[in-house]
């Protein structure tokens, strides 16, 4: 069965580069793996919805598993709601869904995301974007499991990752 892990977290908690960690790590261990950032699948202009990822990857889903059916697929996206969890689910039959909660301080969150970004406007909107993260009340209920990236180490957070999927197992 083809399993997807989804990497949700804040914006700056290190989901993409996470995913990058654990491609790395599985092509290691030569495990069939992909990932598919669902912001990029949303880089367009004029930019039609948030849905729009969602089509995509709904898309190209068929694509992976009847190319690779045992497929270990990587998703960094920042679920917006409960019921967003359901939508990727229907985008994705088949499959066994993983959440995976990344997280670390804001004040590192926002670091992150003031270095990152090209302009200081870009960087504004996405500190914006942590503190409307953090105050959700709903992310016991998305996620399967928590792993904080700071101060971790990249490869302790992808150990830490592969050993609560299970995935090298």
């Amino acid at each position: 069965m083809a399993e997807v892990l989804v990497l949700h977290g804040s914006p700056g908690s290190g989901k993409s580069t996470l995913a990058r960690g654990l491609a790395l790590a599985l092509s290691a261990a030569d495990v069939a793996w992909g990932v598919i950032d669902l912001d990029e699948l949303s880089l367009v202009h004029p930019y039609p919805g948030k849905g729009f990822a969602r089509d995509n990857l709904r898309a190209i889903w068929p694509n992976y598993v009847a190319t690779i059916p045992h497929i270990k697929l990587i998703i960094p996206m920042v679920f917006d709601n409960e019921q967003e969890v359901e939508l990727v689910r229907a985008a994705l039959p088949g499959a066994r869904l993983i959440i995976v909660e990344t997280t670390a301080p804001v004040a590192v969150l926002k670091k992150r995301v003031t270095d990152r970004e090209p302009t200081e406007d870009v960087a504004a909107g996405t500190r914006t974007w942590i503190d409307l993260y953090h105050a959700r009340s709903d992310h016991e209920r998305i996620r399967h499991f928590q792993v904080t990236t700071h101060p971790a180490r990249v490869d302790e957070s992808v150990r830490e990752i592969l050993n609560l999927t299970g995935w090298l197992s």
